[in-house]
């Protein structure tokens, strides 16, 4: 190989490391996550019995099952501290406190939400759907909807790992809301995979379907998390209501209920970006990691702690500066 050669691949490579300086990031992420659900969901399949014997019976209450659960939370904060140390988890933490505007958005998306369980239900009925025959009382109803918060025991942890890290490192990487949903739609989707395609043939029928849900969801969270400055309460508390659907018996969860609440839910995706790119200035760019943990809102605004410095852009200036310097290297 020519020497030209050669200088002219080193450059390339340079440019690549600038351009992608928080790739290891999203390796320790997918590790972390994906990794370790296949890799016991694997050695289940090899021998059963002796995984038992090691770990125990996989029940919810399961200290590996708990970990491997929460492995979205744990992975992302332990990004945000390998990125930044405790500065990177504080001002991600930072990022959860709501604007005066933002509580406006968050109540009406709840809002919205509740009367889309409701909308499920009745459009159900109408296309002679299956549904239970009388939701459960009110107050079983709310007791049922605070429940949710313990009982949906991945929730917080999708938030926090999945659109807390993953939908703006993707953001990043494509520069599309459309790529990076999907992309995030199926890290989810293959993340909960075993627990639906392992546990029956009804769940296992009806994954597809639930990734499809996931990806028009995660194209619905690209839009709101970039209007809330990342905050992944733009998920978490909407998602809380809409999940309550099946809980409340308003509608089963089954394949002819999922094409339903998908009809619905993309339909209100649609409307979502309509409403956006009307407003003044039209919709933000996508909040990209970790920029989004640098901005105005995490360091100039009031906050429990003034964040200091742009470590990103520190980074990235060092991840240019190992290239000029790999490049001119290479030149001599």
């Amino acid at each position: 190989m020519s020497t030209v050669t050669r200088s002219s691949e080193t450059k390339s490579a340079a440019r690549r490391r600038a351009k992608n300086p928080f790739t290891k990031y999203l390796v320790l992420y997918l590790a972390l996550t994906i990794g370790s659900v296949w890799a016991l969901t694997v050695f289940m399949m090899i021998d059963y019995d002796m995984v038992v014997s090691v770990i125990g019976e996989l029940e919810l209450t399961n200290p590996v099952v708990i970990i491997i659960l929460h492995s979205p939370a744990i992975a992302a904060l332990i990004v945000l501290f390998a990125y930044d140390g405790w500065r990177g988890i504080a001002n991600f933490a930072r990022t959860l406190v709501p604007r005066r505007k933002d509580l406006i958005w968050l109540g009406g998306l709840m809002l919205i939400m509740a009367v889309y369980i409701f909308a499920v239900r009745y459009l159900a009925m109408l296309f002679g759907i299956e549904v239970p025959a009388e939701p459960i009382p009110p107050l079983d109803m709310l007791l049922t909807f605070l429940s949710m918060f313990v009982m949906e025991i991945g929730m917080v942890a999708i938030a926090i790992g999945w659109f807390g890290f993953f939908l703006p490192y993707m953001h990043r990487v494509t520069g599309s809301r459309v790529w990076a949903g999907v992309a995030t739609g199926v890290g989810i989707g293959v993340f909960v995979a075993p627990g639906n395609i392992f546990a029956s043939f009804e769940l296992a029928t009806a994954w597809p379907l639930y990734v499809t849900q996931l990806v028009v969801l995660s194209i619905g969270m690209s839009m709101l998390l970039t209007v809330g400055k990342g905050n992944i309460l733009f998920f978490l508390l909407p998602f809380w209501v809409s999940a309550s659907g099946s809980w409340l018996d308003l509608y089963n969860f089954d394949k002819p209920t999922q094409l339903v609440q998908l009809g619905l839910f993309s339909t209100l995706v649609v409307v979502l970006w309509l409403v956006l790119r009307r407003r003044p200035g039209g919709l933000a760019a996508p909040h990209t990691f970790p920029e989004y943990l640098e901005n105005e809102y995490t360091t100039a605004q009031v906050a429990p702690i003034p964040g200091r410095g742009n470590r990103s852009q520190e980074l990235v200036a060092l991840a240019e500066a190992e290239s000029v310097t790999a490049v001119g290297q290479a030149a001599e």
